[in-house]
């Protein structure tokens, strides 16, 4: 029932009897009638939304889910409270008293709620949006936690990830979440203490998704966040993409996925920066059975390649033994392609040693030159780790080079098309995470 229509919401409280309901409550200019006749029915709610109040009728909707929660629902299961009122409006510390043992998803948006629910043995999603960090200690929102151990699904937005009091927190105290299936925060600051005090479980998706405050003369570092994640292990795919103001990084595993996506608004030179720092980052975790790479870098400002071998991408290159396919996504600086070239290092070492196929997507003004796509072919070909394919799919509608013709003498198998649509994240090796994050 979206209770906008007094007379047909009546009538279906009589015809329904004793179904379970369905109940939207938003804001209408009857709303004291809708009230009236649709509280005494709360009772047999299955799902309730409170949503769209704005101040001037406030108090009014406070009062109404009072009178609600001061008796049983034994049937809720979905419930969603979301008024649009400045300031942020706060519910009563008592308003759950009776506790929800049905409840399976809990989403609060916009508005101050206690979290001390009693019995929430059965919630399995949780949202939390919109609300001052200040007015959601980390300490509560881990006691939450604690007291719903079925949490498969979590979504944070700007809630409690930039708490005043989270040093109160003891370092050692660890919440667990045996069921957590995937956890998202999305926050103006990457640098939330929440991850250091949560178990993730194996195969757990962990999404952050942040913005970095412009005009900082701080240089871009990692955020701390990403060093909580203690559970990611023998990394199976690895995806980045480094463009202007924005960065992601997503690495899957068997043991779970790990997905960061920022946006910094100050120009090449950060993330120059950043995207250096989130190579080296890859560091910490076992890249060694990687079989799929993919990077995506648009006008990016390529760094110094000489040496070779003491650059980022050689040494996340010679880490990956395993690695099959590797994707780029406008190769500008062509630094990955040269990592590969197994003569542009002192040890003549052949990273990736079992790579099969290179897809390359470009967008020139100009012929595409495969001079040192041919090189790196050659190379690989004389130290018995020959390409398999090789496929270049070009923006424009530019003929291939000479070297192209030369190139297929190293290579089982060469590409080339020419396609109009720019390429999009599921080109990458192992798309299945970029969902909703433009």
């Amino acid at each position: 029932m979206d209770c906008k229509n007094i007379e047909k919401t009546r009538i279906y409280i009589e015809r329904s009897k004793f179904s379970p309901l369905e109940i939207h409550l938003e804001a209408t200019h009857n709303y004291e009638d809708v009230l009236r006749l649709v509280v005494p029915h709360a009772g047999r709610a299955k799902t309730l939304s409170v949503s769209g109040w704005e101040s001037p009728v406030l108090a009014t909707i406070l009062q109404t889910l009072h009178d609600i929660f001061s008796r049983p629902l034994p049937l809720l299961k979905k419930l969603k409270i979301e008024p649009a009122c400045n300031p942020t409006p706060t519910l009563s510390s008592t308003l759950f008293d009776e506790g929800l043992s049905s409840l399976y998803e809990l989403s609060l948006a916009g508005v101050i709620a206690p979290l001390s629910l009693g019995s929430l043995k059965n919630l399995v999603v949780f949202n939390l949006s919109n609300v001052p960090g200040h007015e959601v200690p980390l300490t509560n929102l881990l006691d939450f936690f604690e007291s719903a151990p079925r949490l498969h699904d979590i979504r944070i937005q700007d809630s409690a990830l930039s708490a005043p009091d989270n040093s109160n927190v003891p370092p050692k105290r660890i919440v667990s979440l045996p069921n957590l299936k995937k956890l998202e925060t999305i926050a103006c600051t990457p640098d939330s203490a929440l991850l250091a005090h949560l178990s993730i479980p194996p195969g757990a998706s962990v999404v952050l998704k942040f913005t970095r405050r412009a005009y900082s003369p701080i240089a871009p570092q990692i955020p701390a966040a990403l060093y909580n994640i203690h559970n990611l292990s023998h990394i199976t795919t690895v995806n980045m993409c480094f463009s202007l103001g924005y960065s992601a990084v997503q690495l899957n595993g068997p043991s779970g996925q790990l997905y960061t996506c920022g946006k910094v608004n100050r120009g090449d030179a950060a993330m120059l920066i950043e995207a250096t720092q989130l190579l080296m980052f890859l560091d910490r975790f076992d890249t060694s059975r990687c079989q799929q790479l993919g990077i995506k870098e648009y006008r990016f400002t390529p760094q110094p390649l000489t040496p070779i071998v003491k650059s980022s991408a050689y040494r996340l290159l010679c880490s990956m033994g395993d690695l099959r396919t590797l994707t780029l996504i406008e190769p500008n600086n062509l630094r990955f392609i040269l990592a590969l070239n197994p003569d542009k290092n002192p040890d003549g070492i052949v990273p990736c040693p079992e790579l099969e196929k290179i897809t390359l997507y470009i967008a020139p003004l100009h012929k595409f030159s495969a001079t040192e796509l041919l090189s790196m072919a050659k190379e690989r070909e004389s130290r018995d780790a020959r390409l398999s394919t090789i496929t270049i799919i070009n923006r424009g509608a530019a003929e291939p080079s000479p070297e192209m013709s030369e190139l297929r003498k190293h290579v089982l198998r060469v590409e080339y098309k020419v396609e109009k649509a720019w390429p999009t994240w599921d080109s990458l090796p192992g798309y299945n995470w970029f969902e909703n994050s433009s």
